[in-house]
């Protein structure tokens, strides 16, 4: 039965033993990410996440990657706007090894300046690479358009000249300011006894003082606008968005059905009449971004300049569909699979272990899944329909086109 343990000084410790099982995946997560950076430090938390792995006072870059491939473990990270997350996945006798390694990354860290160096351009090549991928330069643009100059509205890598700029002692500022005990969760599924794994993340963990939370910037607000990149590409990609709700919004999940209705699947809305009946598009979608204080609805297709105003049309057509008529069968569909892929999620460890502490940092408490579930039965056709209407509703979409595109027809298509 999974546990969860406050340490004294508030690190959290969640521990969720799986039988059958002969690994674990174990990870250390922050509740800091790109959302918390100033203008000038955006990247930071992105190129501290790859720093970690660059050293210890007790170990090199290279002991680190060697000291957890020796046993067969496996080493990653990942920083999203909220949190920041540092993973290991390892066979069960080596579950201390790979909290231990966790541990010492984390609060240990060299940040040699030579290491730096190298990482800097590491990160910048990084950001060519996304710079190089449409649906990424599209993706990163939507965001903009909808938060601004908010840090929700920045990349997560930040951006060249940032990057240039970080130095060991702004890593060393953010990490004292935003990797507060408090606001950090160890988390453990798997092949795990949970009286000396708890032991242990005290011995590794417990040890420094809680510090005062760094209270988080202001509130992020949608914005909205339009922005065309016109390189020139075979395909023109487009992604469009509304204003969304946030995690703990009382819509949340109504928010969600409505977009697996819309387009979040084979059976969806628009991958049925972009693609299937008229054959506009290879990929088209819809998604729901959701964050502590803010949230984004929108859809995504690429296709060619030629049919790209008719494929937004279609997609504005099936939201406005949706206010007027969604169907029990869809909403019952849309429904059955987000619940289908909460239950496989929860069959993998290192699923299970990021849920648990996704819910932690958005709700300072763990959902059952009987909650999520009941949450999701209570979603009516109205509530559908009411999301739909907001959706619609927005004085000012946001629309991001890369590629060739007649800009002006598309934002048309876009407003109807």
């Amino acid at each position: 039965m999974a546990e969860l343990i406050t340490l004294k000084n508030g690190v959290r410790v969640y521990v969720d033993p799986m039988t059958g099982l002969e690994s674990a995946a174990i990870g250390v997560w922050a509740r800091a990410g790109a959302i918390d950076e100033t203008a000038e430090e955006n990247g930071v938390a992105h190129l501290l996440e790859h720093m970690a792995f660059k050293g210890t006072t007790t170990r090199s870059a290279r002991a680190i990657a060697e000291e957890i491939e020796n046993v067969g473990g496996y080493l990653n990270a990942s920083t999203g706007y909220s949190k920041t997350g540092y993973y290991a996945r390892v066979l069960k006798a080596h579950i201390p090894l790979g909290l231990e390694i966790l541990a010492d990354i984390l609060t240990s860290p060299l940040f040699d300046e030579g290491e730096l160096e190298k990482e800097r351009e590491v990160v910048i090549q990084e950001i060519g690479e996304a710079a190089d991928t449409p649906d990424d330069v599209v993706m990163e643009s939507i965001q903009s358009l909808c938060f601004g100059d908010h840090a929700l509205g920045r990349p997560i890598l930040g951006t060249v000249d940032t990057v240039q700029s970080h130095t060991s002692e702004r890593l060393k500022a953010f990490m004292t300011r935003h990797y507060a005990p408090q606001d950090m969760v160890v988390a453990v599924s798997g092949a795990v006894e949970t009286e000396s794994f708890v032991r242990l993340a005290e011995e590794l963990f417990g040890a420094r003082s809680a510090v005062d939370r760094n209270a988080r910037s202001v509130a992020p607000a949608y914005s909205g606008g339009a922005r065309h990149d016109g390189r020139d590409i075979e395909q023109t990609h487009i992604a469009l968005a509304f204003p969304g709700v946030s995690v703990r919004d009382d819509d949340y999940f109504a928010t969600r059905i409505f977009s697996e209705c819309l387009g979040g699947g084979m059976s969806s809305r628009i991958f049925q009449s972009v693609r299937e009946e008229r054959g506009l598009a290879y990929s088209v979608y819809s998604y729901s971004d959701s964050f502590e204080d803010a949230g984004a609805v929108g859809a995504y297709v690429g296709a060619d300049a030629r049919n790209a105003a008719e494929a937004i049309g279609l997609i504005r057509a099936e939201i406005e569909n949706l206010s007027r008529a969604p169907t029990d069968t869809e909403i019952n569909r849309a429904r059955a699979m987000m619940k289908a892929t909460m239950l496989m999620g929860l069959e993998n460890p290192a699923s299970r272990a990021e849920m648990a502490v996704g819910q932690l940092f958005a709700h300072g408490r763990l959902l059952p899944t009987t909650e999520i579930s009941d949450r999701l039965d209570e979603v009516s056709a109205d509530d559908i329909r009411r999301i739909a209407a907001k959706t619609l509703a927005s004085l000012n979409p946001s629309l991001a086109v890369v590629g060739p595109a007649d800009f002006e027809t598309v934002r048309k298509a876009l407003n109807g």
